[in-house]
């Protein structure tokens, strides 16, 4: 099934990106234009209405691991920028795990749904 081995992609650079333990803004909005594309295309395909629906529970978001503009500025003002850069990139690869962790479980549902 093309669904699960694009999956198994995402979920493969998930991994990647995560024992790489660095990931940088360049390869961040790669990952988010390629999240995009799949959602139009699942969206726009002809898979069953419950396939979509299994798919569409993962959750691919990065937003709560931004850090709001007033702590950033406290932050710089401080000169803690290096911890903070650090800190944003070992949340990232960790929210990264998780989506991989996510994609697995998905495609164990998907399996067992087909």
């Amino acid at each position: 099934m093309t669904l699960i081995k694009y999956l198994e992609f995402l979920k493969k650079e998930c991994l990647r990106y995560y024992y790489d333990n660095k990931v940088n803004e360049n390869e961040l909005q790669l990952f988010n234009l390629e999240i995009k594309r799949f959602k139009k295309l699942l969206e726009n395909s002809n898979l069953d209405k419950s396939t979509k629906e299994i798919v569409n529970k993962l959750n691919f978001e990065f937003s709560p691991l931004i850090k709001n503009k007033e702590q950033n500025i406290i932050i710089s003002i401080l000169g803690n920028i290096w911890s903070n850069q650090k800190q944003k990139e070992e949340n990232l690869s960790n929210r990264l795990k998780n989506i991989s962790d996510q994609i697995e479980h998905t495609i164990i549902e998907l399996k067992m749904h087909t």
